[in-house]
């Protein structure tokens, strides 16, 4: 039987499907970087193992695998750059400098270790990336907030897309395997049993207009299921806390749920939270094997704060699709989503989604 508890006060996963992360162009670049120097080397071994001439092609590969990683961070953790007032741009220009630095110093060791000419080019670099630096910091701070305005639109548009496009793509796969596969049953049943009756054989009539009954049930539970997938009638009609604690009602381990919001936040807002939380709650039963789970939901000055913690076995993977949806669907709405999940927990996941006053 399930097992719920609330906690005092007022009344805090499976995500709305899977969304293609954007982690998946960069662990192709680098599974196939590895493949490239596996190949590489095995050449130089076969070939007698002398002078070890694939760091050359070694270090070729690094260079834009790491710019490559780091502008994925970037997109990932805004709030790295955020927090230091740069620009998504100069974020990319710095992490492209370090890598140019590091690269030149590759080259340098490689050949000798000589006079250090390295540092010719990167001096020459950082007089670019300063200027670029200095544009950003001393542009005025309306434009500044404008340019920033423009970068995080920019990129939570295109996560906010490709999060739609990835939902839309699960709803019509339910609806091809379920429904209409029960509808298209449903149908040959009912010409079946039009067949006996014309045949007069009533018994053979009503087995097939049973058969026909039980699908339209289970055609009718699935759709339900379905739409409760896309925005649950309970958080429609009754809010987010009727909403969070019916999943708590429905999970299979002991969930706590406090919630502490004077008026109901925007519907967007209730169901982006809502998602994260069935999400946070899924992970925990399902990956932690938790035995509790904690769900908090307050107003923190103009921000819904969503916490999702357990007591499971933590080291959660930050980078999985179920959670990269979920971070799509936060930045949309402007908010920061994090996950601390150290190796034996507790697991917390932590949203912040700003609300209209």
């Amino acid at each position: 039987m399930p097992a719920s508890e609330s906690t005092s006060g007022s009344s805090f996963g499976d995500s709305a499907g899977p969304v293609p992360s954007r982690a998946r162009p960069l662990a192709v670049h680098t599974w196939a970087s590895a493949l490239a120097v596996t190949v590489i080397v095995l050449v130089w071994a076969l070939a007698g193992a002398g002078y070890f001439w694939p760091m050359w092609v070694i270090l070729a590969l690094a260079l834009p695998l790491a710019v490559h990683a780091w502008v994925a961070l970037m997109r990932r953790r805004p709030g790295l750059w955020r927090r230091t007032h740069m620009s998504f741009a100069l974020a990319v220009h710095t992490g492209t400098w370090l890598c140019l630095t590091l690269f030149f110093i590759g080259l340098w060791l490689a050949s000798g270790a000589g006079a250090f000419w390295p540092v010719w080019p990167i001096l020459g670099l950082a007089v670019l990336l300063a200027a670029h630096a200095s544009v950003v910091f001393f542009t005025s701070e309306a434009q500044r907030d404008l340019n920033e305005r423009i970068d995080v639109l920019t990129s939570t548009r295109r996560g906010a897309v490709a999060a739609q496009d990835a939902q839309l793509r699960s709803i019509e796969r339910d609806l091809h395997d379920g429904a209409q596969a029960r509808l298209v049953a449903l149908g040959m049943s009912l010409g079946m049993a039009e067949q006996k009756l014309d045949a007069a054989d009533p018994g053979a009539a009503r087995e097939y207009l049973a058969e026909a009954r039980a699908g339209a049930e289970h055609a009718l539970r699935e759709l339900r299921d379905l739409a409760r997938g896309i925005h649950p009638p309970v958080l429609a009609d009754r809010g987010l806390e009727a909403a969070v604690r019916s999943l708590a009602d429905l999970s299979p381990t002991t969930v706590a749920v406090s919630v502490d919001l004077p008026t109901r936040p925007a519907p967007a807002v209730e169901s982006a939270a809502y998602f994260v939380a069935a999400e946070g709650l899924a992970n925990a039963i399902k990956h932690a094997h938790a035995s509790r789970v904690d769900i908090r939901i307050e107003l923190r000055e103009r921000s819904l704060v969503l916490e999702v913690i357990d007591d499971g076995a933590g080291n959660a993977d930050p980078l999985g699709s179920g959670l990269d949806g979920l971070r799509q669907r936060v930045q949309a709405l402007d908010g920061n989503l994090r996950l601390a999940s150290p190796p034996g927990g507790p697991t917390v996941l932590s949203v912040e989604l700003p609300c209209a006053s």
